[in-house]
């Protein structure tokens, strides 16, 4: 494997991930893009101010959904998104996933970590 350096042009930038569905069923998009090399997720709990009307409008019993962000290399981004789509259609859940840019945002050390190339994760003594 290349030196990984700061100024390493093979370094791979990171995209974020976000997919937004129904409570319980994100374990199956993590699943699905661990098999890609996708490594670090967080997932929080999330509720919208949709009205009942709205809701019941768009065919949901509940605004309460789970957020997931996942971090992934840019060159894995594109067929990852794809392929989480493709699965939220299959099973037919009211879900949307989308991906963003982090542009020099993180250090090298997190970097590492999170684009799966061997970096350790901070340890308290």
């Amino acid at each position: 494997m290349a030196k990984i350096t700061k100024k390493n042009p093979n370094m791979k930038k990171l995209i974020l991930l976000v997919t937004i569905m129904p409570l319980n069923k994100n374990a199956i998009i993590i699943d699905l893009m661990e098999k890609y090399g996708v490594n670090y997720h967080l997932s929080f709990i999330g509720e919208g101010g949709a009205t009942n009307e709205m809701l019941k409008m768009l065919g949901l019993t509940d605004s309460k959904r789970i957020i997931t962000l996942s971090f992934i290399r840019e060159d894995k981004a594109k067929e990852c998104l794809d392929i989480v789509e493709d699965k939220i259609n299959q099973l037919g859940l009211h879900a949307v996933a989308f991906c963003i840019n982090l542009d020099s945002i993180i250090g090298l050390k997190n970097y590492l970590f999170l684009a799966d190339l061997g970096g350790k994760t901070w340890k308290k003594n």
